[in-house]
């Protein structure tokens, strides 16, 4: 999910918690997967990613296509709890994640134990740039509010959140810093059977880098998490240091470069795609996001076809129904990528990117590694 937030160094936080509502993520992003074994389901969106386009992928009404309703994502096994964490030989530690996939959207999410209670299922979405707790989970906990409201921004829509810390707290059984997280009331999550927040990259970037592997249902790091930034640092990738050899089990199928920028309490990054022979734009690759996403504008001056179908999401403050494109041809780092239908929502105004790399990508390629030291994405790891 992508979203920007004015105050108090946590940036942005996810503009459009969509996919959340199928699992939110702070950047236009969020859904949830399962993997086989896992129970529970959630009744919420993919990701909010569509908003208006035309039979020419311009806006306006289609009245005739057909809409898509919210579809479940698998929730990780409430009887796992906070356990699973494995260090490896290499120095790194792994853990379990339950990807699933609804309608060609996917979402990878784990279990978080936050002062000893839990656990609760949490997006792995590396589209938002802080993490986010929704407002009933913190009221459960009883998180001290500290400060003043701050506005975030969605799919059309904007909020208040809250600001709050966590002194001690884990995902499956991996020991995070204590920090300062976001909390506010998320569309279709905090309820039963849904998600109850957001691990963003201002989390995995403490680690230098981050392995999705979304065929085998896991998560891994290279090594022990270092201190956030102290002041505002951007890395223009790729850097002359390698890929952690930890994270990577054969020739990856595409290593892009990637832009990372980073100050207290946040982590955004970017890579280049380009849509038919256009010139590349700035996209977020989203693991919250359960479908791609691009901006309107985006769809208008690259001639998307309309896909003559609408999709109900949720997002940061609402629920709606988005309509979808064609992407056409489309590239990352002189790769090509296939062809797929992908959401519209306004996303130039809101969190600053042309569109969002999802989890139903880049899960094709098997597994990604987020290269946040190094500047890198890295597409099909082995």
């Amino acid at each position: 999910m992508h979203g920007r937030q004015p105050d108090w160094r946590l940036a942005a936080c996810c503009a459009v918690l969509a996919a959340v509502a199928g699992l939110a993520s702070c950047t236009g992003s969020g859904t949830g997967t399962g993997t086989a074994g896992s129970s529970a389901g959630t009744s919420s969106p993919g990701h909010p990613t569509s908003t208006s386009t035309s039979s020419t992928g311009g806006g306006g009404k289609a009245s005739h296509d057909k809409t898509a309703g919210l579809v479940r994502f698998a929730l990780p096994p409430a009887g796992q709890g906070c356990t699973g964490a494995k260090r490896l030989p290499g120095g790194g530690t792994r853990f379990p994640v339950t990807v699933s996939t609804r309608r060609s959207q996917t979402a990878a999410l784990a279990n978080v134990c936050i002062d000893g209670k839990g656990p609760f299922p949490f997006v792995i979405d590396t589209g938002a740039e802080g993490s986010v707790l929704a407002s009933s989970l913190a009221a459960k906990l009883g998180l001290p509010k500290i400060g003043a409201p701050v506005p975030i921004g969605g799919a059309g829509c904007s909020a208040n959140a809250r600001i709050s810390r966590l002194a001690s707290w884990d995902v499956a059984g991996l020991a995070l810093q204590p920090q300062a997280v976001i909390y506010l009331k998320i569309p279709l999550f905090g309820g039963r059977g849904q998600p109850d927040g957001l691990l963003g990259s201002d989390v995995w970037s403490r680690f230098g880098a981050m392995r999705l592997d979304f065929r085998r249902g896991r998560v891994t790091v290279p090594g022990p998490e270092r201190p956030g930034p102290a002041r505002k640092t951007t890395i223009f990738g790729p850097s002359a240091a390698p890929v952690p050899a930890v994270l990577l089990r054969g020739k990856p199928a595409v290593v892009a470069p990637m832009t990372v920028t980073s100050e207290p309490g946040s982590t955004g990054i970017t890579v280049k795609v380009r849509l038919g022979t256009h010139a590349p734009l700035n996209f977020t690759p989203d693991t919250g996001a359960s479908q791609s996403a691009v901006d309107p504008g985006v769809a208008r001056q690259a001639g998307l076809a309309s896909a003559d179908a609408r999709v109900r999401q949720g997002t940061v403050c609402t629920v709606a129904t988005f309509p979808e494109v064609r992407t056409g041809s489309w590239s990352v780092a002189g790769h090509p990528l296939p062809p797929q239908v992908v959401g519209v929502t306004g996303l130039v105004s809101t969190t600053g990117v042309a569109g969002l790399l999802g989890a139903d990508q880049m899960s094709r390629f098997g597994s990604v590694i987020f290269d946040y030291a190094g500047g890198r994405l890295v597409l099909g790891a082995g």
